[in-house]
């Protein structure tokens, strides 16, 4: 030791310059959707761009630099509804009506994405291409109840196909109902009710879109 204090300026050492915190641009742009849904909730579907800056309280030129355009924002809704559906879909099955139940419950998360996508722009048939991708994800899933059984009437594939497409509807109008609290029902009441309706749902759309062998006539004695 020389007795000098230890200086890291000394010897003509200059302080490293402080480096500016990395701004995480999924983050932002979460948080920018999110806030951009609330605008859609307040004004409707025509709110302008402008609105949904001034919700995330971001300069127009800044809410840009994440959302190109209102068409891309509107893409960013659903693809995060999307995303989400896929995720939740991972699971085993679990009960009747367990694949909205677990939907739900991460959607609950940003209820507001959900509520724009699956009903404020609803009417939009532009969108019709970015509905339908939802729509046969539930498709998909819903096909596992309505595999013909042997013995079932001569052409079933095209009537599994309809049968499996009657679910879509009912699950997206049931999720906005339960996102917007306005059934009157706690969540162990939804899905008590919910699974229920899928139970007998199954049962009879088979027998509508006869799935099933034709029950037999039974003997006269």
């Amino acid at each position: 030791m020389d007795g000098r204090d230890d200086d890291p300026n000394d010897g003509g050492h200059k302080p490293s310059p402080r480096s500016k915190p990395r701004v995480d641009k999924e983050a932002r742009k979460a948080d920018y959707l999110r806030a951009a849904a609330r605008a859609f909730l307040a004004k409707g579907a025509a709110a302008s761009m402008q609105d949904v800056a001034d919700s995330a309280g971001a300069p127009k030129p800044v809410f840009y630099r994440i959302f190109p355009s209102r068409a891309e924002l509107i893409e960013s809704f659903f693809d995060h509804v999307y995303d989400t559906m896929v995720k939740t879909q991972q699971g085993k099955w679990d009960g009747y009506g367990w694949a909205l139940r677990v939907l739900y419950l991460d959607a609950k998360t940003d209820p507001e994405i959900f509520i724009v996508a699956l009903k404020t722009f609803r009417a939009d048939p532009a969108l019709d291409p970015l509905r339908q991708r939802l729509h046969d994800l539930v498709h998909r899933q819903a096909a596992g109840f309505f595999h013909p059984s042997e013995g079932a009437p001569p052409g079933p594939a095209d009537r599994t196909d309809k049968a499996s497409r009657t679910m879509t509807n009912l699950m997206f109008d049931t999720l906005v109902a339960w996102l917007e609290d306005r059934d009157g029902l706690s969540d162990e009441k939804r899905f008590v009710w919910y699974g229920r309706i899928i139970r007998e749902w199954r049962a009879a759309t088979r027998e509508a879109y006869e799935l099933d062998p034709p029950e037999r006539t039974p003997k006269k004695s």
